[in-house]
């Protein structure tokens, strides 16, 4: 019954920690990461959520602003990023973009790549590829909203 309730409540966490991710882009590979381990967590699996927790509670007054400035030009901009061979159980790499406009966030993504990828070269290709999908998505958001 213990390993159960050990299961539930790592399951509730990472839940929990899924939807703040909404607002706090600074915890997205992390909690990824542990996401991956839902089916079957450790010990060692639930420190490192509870590391995460104590994490976040220390920075609560990190998050996303909006704010007006009339001198800010709306300028989108976006990076791309990934590891290579980063996951030890599979080898496969993990992909990262962030787009800001202005001097805030505006999409980001951390997720693990679905190919193993042979080369550094490779993985930041992929990398910047799922970057570039989301850049076009976002320029018909924002061409759609009249915005240059």
């Amino acid at each position: 019954m213990g390993e159960l309730l050990m299961l539930l409540m790592y399951k509730q966490m990472i839940g929990c920690l899924m939807y703040l991710l909404a607002t706090r882009l600074d915890m997205a590979f992390s909690v990824c990461l542990a996401a991956r381990y839902m089916e079957r967590p450790t010990e060692m699996h639930v420190a490192v959520v509870k590391r995460i927790l104590r994490y976040l509670k220390g920075t609560l007054n990190f998050g996303i602003l909006y704010k007006y400035k009339a001198d800010i030009e709306l300028i989108m901009q976006g990076w791309s990023d990934s590891d290579y061979a980063g996951d030890h159980d599979d080898r496969k790499s993990t992909s990262g973009y962030v787009f800001t406009m202005g001097e805030s966030a505006i999409s980001w993504s951390s997720k693990k790549q679905p190919i193993v990828t042979l080369s550094t070269t490779e993985a930041e290709f992929v990398s910047a590829a799922s970057c570039a999908c989301q850049c076009i998505w976002l320029r018909n958001i924002l061409d759609h909203l009249l915005v240059e």
